[in-house]
């Protein structure tokens, strides 16, 4: 309880003057007349306990209107812990905002986030002066308390849509913290002040992550007092969207003169729709698609375009009307047309690449080159080799150092290396220089007669992948029918792991590998990985005796499938090159052995100009942008201009799914009520106060008991001191002889 003029208890000294006044109203002594003396000891003590009991009656009642007096001029108010805005008690509140891109929806010409600002705005009116505010969004970590509520309005001013978001549950862990924190302020000498979390949303689906109640209920717990939750939902209860949700490029590499395909997901929700789509590629180019859904439909269109230039393209594809939620109205896409990734081939004698580069030639992703190691002399590795999305060492009997020098930088900068020793010798691949890069030490060639087919259920690394699943679908294949078998072949010792890792292995008494694959430390920035195979793939070892051959490859199309297989994954295979990323995910370009720049420029949409530049340090091989998190069509370039990549960023598509969280997932972690609907139209404090007990001003109620108490004085002592007068002149009219004795 508290008063809003103390000093008015002063007045309580006053409830003296009513004892003063019974002592000295005291009844004065009666004279009785003489009828029977036993009858009037019995009238003595009944006259003695009425006039205790009147007065004992009037002094209570007259110390009653004085202390009550002094009570209802102090205006005493009744304060509990469940208190509400317009209260004269400081109170402790955090308001949590959504600012996800849901809450860009628009209805009675304000979106989401508008109404949230404004509903908060009218909350902070109502405080009372000395409250403590912080203010949280659902996009950004960290939180405090703030000093002013002019702050707090001004932090709630500067609130904005966030692609990068997170669900509300995931900073209801600071709004705990910083409730804890303020207790134990409270614990060092601070008033405790009413703890009030207010949850400013729309409620959807990807709004509130109900796994995180359970750790969320805990924290919650261990706070000392309660604290009163409520979610204000600012959200429409049917919303009516029609929405771009997602994007699909089957193919992010495509081939020159092939077909650019992507596939765009349309989605209605609430309500028909007819409209159209259109899908621009490099801003030009409209391909217009129409569509007509019911509610609750969702379609796939795809769009196609052949012809298009070597090097990077980036489309938009957006809807030809505006509707409530504008966000997933438009897509971006990025991808690239190459004429085919380069591969360059090494050996002694063209002669023994015939059946190798045959590999490249029927196959529109890959342009095949071969060189001898004199050529390759000439080659720098700094502006040649780099071209080369992968090398392939094959047959080669003595490589040198210098050429075992190259190819380290090769690999460091990000480059495949395939070595295939053949009838090598194993002291070329042994010796230190050699080593740095191969996957194992060769000790000495297996002979196996009868030949030993690859071992089966081993099947686990992404090069066996393709093999696992044409196993699995008992497809008509002629090397599923007849497993190809090596007669001859390196037995390797690989290094230690994870240096090295056998990737297939024979089924022979020793499971000796069949193909070994060798990474380096990601600490030491080396992000290339060379690939050992075990047995020859060279042309020269079919012109011997069909005894003295290596394998069997070439006798089904299983040499043509596991060359293409291998070096599709060291050249970086077309399906997992990826320019496509979902809004808030760290975004690592790689870089080009050459050139290299110390600052690169970001170019693209909701860019701050320090966010535009891009530093580069010493050794760093790519760059994480975490800045990009707007969704648009972006461009990284070199400060020199002599080099660019492409890349679009979209919001993911759960970020479109309007549908409600039923309250009581909310109720489940807020408590039973929680959730207060908020139409557009109505009135804030109106709607917390039916939601929370207002404390209660005794002065109205102090008054009307006042007025009784004074009405039943006046009436008692009226009727006590008119029945005393009246006997007191009865005894004066009696005759003297008739008085019998005094009685007091």
């Amino acid at each position: 309880m508290t008063f809003i003029f103390p000093i008015m208890l002063s007045g309580v000294v006053l409830a003296g003057i009513p004892i003063v006044l019974h002592l000295i109203m005291r009844q004065k002594p009666k004279h009785l007349l003489f009828p029977a003396f036993r009858f009037l000891l019995k009238r003595h003590l009944t006259n003695q306990r009425k006039l205790k009991l009147r007065h004992l009656l009037l002094l209570a009642l007259r110390l009653f209107l004085i202390i009550g007096i002094c009570l209802a001029l102090a205006r005493p108010k009744i304060f509990s812990d469940r208190l509400n805005i317009g209260g004269e008690r400081p109170v402790a509140a955090v308001l949590l905002f959504d600012t996800s891109y849901s809450m860009g929806y628009v209805s009675g010409g304000k979106n989401r986030l508008e109404v949230a600002k404004r509903r908060a705005d009218e909350l902070l009116n109502e405080l009372p002066d000395g409250s403590r505010v912080a203010v949280l969004d659902t996009a950004e970590a960290g939180g405090e308390w703030l000093p002013t509520l002019a702050l707090a309005r001004e932090r709630i001013g500067e609130l904005k849509l966030r692609p990068a978001n997170s669900p509300v549950t995931s900073r209801l862990a600071e709004a705990y913290r910083l409730l804890a924190d303020l207790e134990q302020e409270a614990d060092a000498g601070d008033d405790k002040l009413p703890k009030f979390l207010y949850i400013f949303s729309d409620r959807t689906q990807d709004s509130w992550d109900p796994s995180r109640a359970k750790d969320l209920i805990a924290l919650r717990d261990r706070l000392a007092t309660e604290v009163h939750a409520v979610l204000v939902d600012v959200g429409v209860d049917k919303p009516v969207d029609v929405a771009l949700v997602s994007l699909e490029m089957p193919r992010s590499i495509v081939p020159l003169d092939d077909v650019a395909e992507i596939k765009a997901t349309v989605r209605s929700t609430g309500a028909a729709v007819d409209t159209e789509v259109e899908c621009w590629i490099d801003g030009k180019n409209a391909d217009r698609r129409p569509i007509r859904l019911a509610a609750g439909q969702s379609q796939v269109l795809a769009f196609e375009q052949r012809g298009l230039p070597l090097g990077p393209h980036q489309a938009e594809i957006k809807l030809a009307s505006d509707d409530s939620l504008p966000f997933n109205n438009t897509l971006f896409a990025t991808f690239e047309v190459r004429g085919g990734r380069r591969v360059l081939t090494l050996v002694d004698n063209p002669y023994d690449a015939g059946f190798w580069n045959e590999v490249f030639k029927v196959s529109r992703e890959f342009r095949g080159e071969v060189r001898t190691l004199a050529e390759a002399h000439n080659l720098s590795p700094l502006t040649d080799l780099p071209k080369y999305q992968a090398i392939c060492l094959l047959n080669v009997a003595d490589p040198d150092l210098g050429l075992w020098e190259k190819l380290k930088i090769y690999v460091d900068n990000g480059g495949g290396l395939a070595i295939v020793p053949g009838g090598g010798q194993a002291s070329a691949y042994n010796d230190k220089a050699a080593q740095v890069l191969v996957p194992g030490r060769l000790v000495k060639v297996v002979e196996a007669s009868n030949g030993v087919p690859w071992k089966p259920g081993s099947f686990q690394h992404p090069v066996m992948l393709p093999f696992r699943d044409w196993s699995m679908k008992e497809e008509n294949i002629d090397f599923l029918r007849y497993p190809p078998k090596a007669m001859r072949y390196w037995e390797v010792q690989p290094h230690p792991a994870p240096d090295a890792s056998v990737i297939v292995a024979y089924d022979d008494k020793g499971t000796r590998p069949a193909l070994i694959e060798r990474t380096f430390d990601p600490k030491a920035k080396v992000r290339g990985r060379v690939l050992l195979y075990t047995t020859a793939m060279d042309r020269r070892h079919l012109d011997v005796d069909p005894k003295q051959r290596w394998n069997d490859y070439l006798s089904s199309s299983f040499y043509l499938v596991f060359a293409h297989i291998t070096m599709d994954y060291l050249a970086g295979s077309t399906e997992s090159a990826t320019f496509n990323y979902p809004s808030g995910q760290t975004i690592n370009v790689p870089l080009p052995a050459t050139p290299r720049s110390p600052t690169y420029a970001l170019e693209g949409p909701g860019l701050s100009a320090t966010e535009r530049l891009v530093p580069r340090a010493d050794g760093q091989g790519e760059l994480s942008l975490a800045q990009a998190v707007t969704p648009g069509n972006y461009k990284l370039v070199s400060a020199e201009g002599n080099w660019s990549t492409n890349f679009s960023v979209n919001i993911p598509a759960e970020e479109s799914q309007l549908a409600r969280l039923p309250a009581e997932k909310i109720e489940e972690l807020l408590g039973k009520g929680a959730v207060l609907p908020l139409g557009q139209g109505a009135n804030f404090k109106e709607a917390l106060q039916s939601h929370w007990t207002q404390p209660v001003e005794l002065f109205p109620w102090l008054m009307i008991l006042l007025l009784l108490a004074l009405a039943i004085e006046n009436l008692l002592a009226n009727k006590f001191y008119r029945r005393d007068s009246l006997e007191e002149k009865e005894k004066a009219a009696a005759p003297p002889e008739r008085e019998l004795a005094e009685v007091s």
